[in-house]
């Protein structure tokens, strides 16, 4: 039979912008919210690259805006619990159907700059190189979108705090496939303000 993974998009967008002194999600960034950036380039992704898509949030705009475009809306409603909280919370709502394995691509909405492109091809490098794991870098630096195969779902749910994914990929370094992007600010994260 054929092999058939099912990749489900997983937006993380809960966090509560300490650092950036206000919401920073909805804050207009040259003329448009922060996390409007990723959703329009993951629309330039050709259909059925992902199979699902879901956003973790705790804020009533993006939730509206995000359900009229067709994604899972999954309500964090303790984001002080950290990102492991948001990565738990999406993990639950992404079930897998029998016979299907899955795997989740964990992307953050605070990178204006993120190509659509260069999601498109971390997710086929990844494919090809038959790895557990696959992360976005440049000159060393692992960088958003990541992502991880069912087989590190159980290592993702023992997170805690305010640790993301990065905690389990440098577990397993041997299953690591690396995807070189050209322009490092492409995976640069706004967390002040300009």
């Amino acid at each position: 039979r054929i092999w058939r993974m099912k990749l489900t998009l997983i937006l993380l967008a809960a966090g509560n912008s300490r650092r950036f002194d206000g919401n920073k999600l909805l804050t207009p960034f040259h003329g448009k919210p922060m996390y409007q950036y990723i959703v329009e380039e993951v629309e330039k992704l050709p259909d059925g690259l992902f199979d699902d898509k879901i956003i973790v949030t705790q804020y009533p705009e993006i939730m509206e805006d995000l359900e009229k475009r067709g994604y899972v809306v999954v309500e964090n409603v303790q984001s002080s619990l950290g990102i492991s909280h948001s990565i738990h919370l999406a993990l639950e709502a992404a079930a897998s159907p029998d016979g299907e394995e899955a795997s989740y691509c964990f992307a953050v909405c605070d990178q204006p700059y993120l190509k659509a492109a260069t999601i498109e091809g971390l997710i086929e490098g990844w494919k090809n190189s038959k790895r557990g794991i696959g992360c976005l870098c440049n000159m060393g630096e692992f960088g958003n979108p990541a992502i991880f195969s069912e087989a590190y779902r159980n290592e993702l749910l023992a997170l805690e705090g305010d640790v993301g994914g990065k905690r389990v990929l440098r577990r397993h370094i041997d299953d690591l496939y690396l995807h070189e992007v050209d322009d490092g600010l492409e995976l640069v994260d706004i967390d002040v303000r300009g």
